[in-house]
């Protein structure tokens, strides 16, 4: 799954969205990019729930695709 997140702006933003996810689901995959504000993850959480784990760390993505 592939989200932008706008206002993702560092790699302190970058780990605090991978300690999130991986809070939930200890074995997803994450791939970020933070110049251009990607992130993939590969997780067998549903995108809703993946969304809203985002969300709780103090971001908002946006699916992209």
């Amino acid at each position: 799954m592939e989200f932008e997140v706008k206002d993702m702006s560092c790699g302190g933003c970058a780990n605090s969205i991978t300690r999130a996810v991986n809070s939930v689901d200890p074995a997803a995959r994450l791939d970020i990019d933070v110049t251009t504000k990607v992130v993939k993850i590969d997780s067998t959480l549903p995108l809703d729930r993946l969304v809203a784990v985002i969300e709780q760390a103090g971001f908002h993505p946006t699916v992209k695709g």
